[in-house]
């Protein structure tokens, strides 16, 4: 992948967010190239060796038309059995997915999030913290790269993302 100053991406554990610039660094006596990363859902800058972009999953963004495309399944369906009963299993699942980096696995992410709220709403029981946190971060990585695709603001990006989902999901500070 070739990226350059103001190239649009995501970065996986971080968000998306834009290349902020390019420089040198100096690291046991070996000069690398990195890119400064500027993310919108993070407040801090990343900076990532160039030669590790592949490997760390880091793409360019999907265009608005596909990402609106994408999210409307979780419409006709916002939630799935992730059949798993073992909590510890169920949260290395979410890492493996978060770790694909792409849209779909975000996707299944919130969907057997929903699956679990719903569960346990029905049972009366408590819905784990993690699984809401799961739940928001997934959202708030599918937002933040509406909002770099169509050059929105979070909150508008938002907007959209429940508009076409039907999914209101409240994002904490960004």
């Amino acid at each position: 992948m070739q990226l350059k100053i103001g190239s649009k991406v995501f970065y996986p554990s971080h968000g998306a967010g834009k290349v902020k610039g390019q420089k040198d660094i100096e690291f046991n006596g070996e000069i690398k190239k990195y890119f400064e990363f500027e993310l919108i859902t993070n407040p801090i800058s990343i900076s990532t060796p160039v030669d590790n972009i592949d490997s760390l999953g880091i793409r360019e963004v999907m265009s608005t038309k596909q990402i609106l495309e994408e999210i409307k399944i979780l419409k006709k369906s916002p939630s799935k059995n992730p059949k798993v009963t073992d909590f510890n299993i169920m949260l290395n699942m979410f890492k493996e997915l978060e770790g694909k980096s792409d849209i779909k696995s975000t996707m299944e992410i919130i969907q057997y999030c929903n699956f679990i709220r719903k569960q346990r709403e029905k049972e009366g029981r408590l819905i784990p913290t993690s699984i809401e946190k799961q739940l928001e971060e997934a959202v708030k990585n599918i937002v933040g790269e509406l909002a770099i695709a169509s050059d929105k603001t979070m909150d508008q990006a938002n907007e959209q993302f429940a508009k076409v989902t039907g999914l209101k999901v409240s994002l904490s500070e960004y």
